[in-house]
């Protein structure tokens, strides 16, 4: 998980100037990564009268980070994989302040993309997900820069990153409602629901996803995943190969082998085959169908 430093990176704008005070007010980053706190503080805190917008929009921000410092805590969080999750957070109180700064931050510059990112980064950290689906359906509407998509994709992975698929799923149908006829969008919502254990549900987004771009190797490679999973299984067939035929990356390839030759063994019943498969691309432990065929040949 990003660690402060980061999150004071994700959030220091562009913003320059070539006047004195502007200069100065430029150090906070620096101050904050040298945990100068005080310093911190008592510099933005003289820019947020600014004649200047552009001045209180970068002291918000900094006075943001400033809430933030000193107040890191440990999280653990359950997720959806049945486990839960180590990760860096701050204390709900250093949360609520930051977010007081960055939405005043976000009324003075709504396109100003790193005040969009910095509120979604501290609530994900923190694991405030129900206000963060809040803080999403928020930037979809306000922020309209056409990077959007692509920003708002990258917080998808993090949730799937740490398990969170349900929320993962939530923060997707989001988009899906500001951005429809997205492929990557509706494929997400697809492959959470097939995570979920409702493989049936995810079928009708995988096929969109499939027929808005029908040469994205992973989301016709899921919707063969969700055929084989609700064991319709001469379409599993079907797409899976599709997938393979499309797919480049030898690591993924060999993943997706495994996978497929127990698809065989288990569905189509061509142990032969699956075996052979397995041995090229399962690690040992993952030979059912060798297994099989070697205790069928066995002699009493």
């Amino acid at each position: 998980m990003r660690n402060l430093f980061v999150l004071v990176v994700l959030v220091i704008s562009t913003w320059m100037s070539v006047s004195a005070q502007s200069t100065k007010l430029s150090d906070w980053p620096s101050l904050i990564d040298g945990k100068k706190k005080q310093a911190a503080e008592q510099l933005c805190t003289s820019y947020v009268n600014s004649p200047d917008i552009a001045q209180r929009v970068e002291a918000q921000k900094c006075l943001a980070n400033v809430a933030l410092l000193g107040n890191d805590i440990v999280l653990l969080q359950g997720d959806d994989n049945g486990g839960g999750t180590l990760s860096g957070g701050y204390t709900r109180e250093a949360v609520d302040e930051a977010l007081a700064h960055l939405n005043i931050a976000l009324k003075l510059a709504p396109q100003d993309l790193s005040i969009h990112e910095g509120r979604l980064h501290i609530l994900e950290v923190s694991g405030r997900y129900s206000d963060m689906l809040e803080a999403i359906k928020q930037s979809c509407t306000i922020y309209k820069g056409r990077d959007a998509v692509d920003v708002w994709l990258q917080y998808v992975g993090e949730l799937d990153d740490l398990g969170q698929y349900r929320v993962a799923l939530e923060f997707s149908k989001v988009l899906d409602q500001y951005y429809p006829n997205n492929p990557d969008i509706i494929a997400n919502v697809g492959a959470f629901l097939m995570m979920l254990g409702k493989p049936a549900s995810g079928i009708p987004y995988l096929q969109n996803a499939v027929k808005l771009a029908p040469y994205d190797p992973i989301n016709t490679w899921d919707l063969g995943r969700a055929y084989d999973l609700t064991n319709q299984n001469q379409l599993a067939d079907i797409w899976y190969q599709k997938g393979f035929s499309l797919q480049t990356d030898k690591q993924v390839l060999r993943q997706n082998s495994c996978i497929y030759a127990h698809f065989l063994d288990e569905k189509l019943h061509r142990r032969t085959t699956a075996c052979a498969m397995e041995k090229a691309n399962c690690d040992a432990k993952d030979q059912a169908a060798c297994s099989a065929s070697e205790a069928r040949v066995r002699p009493n």
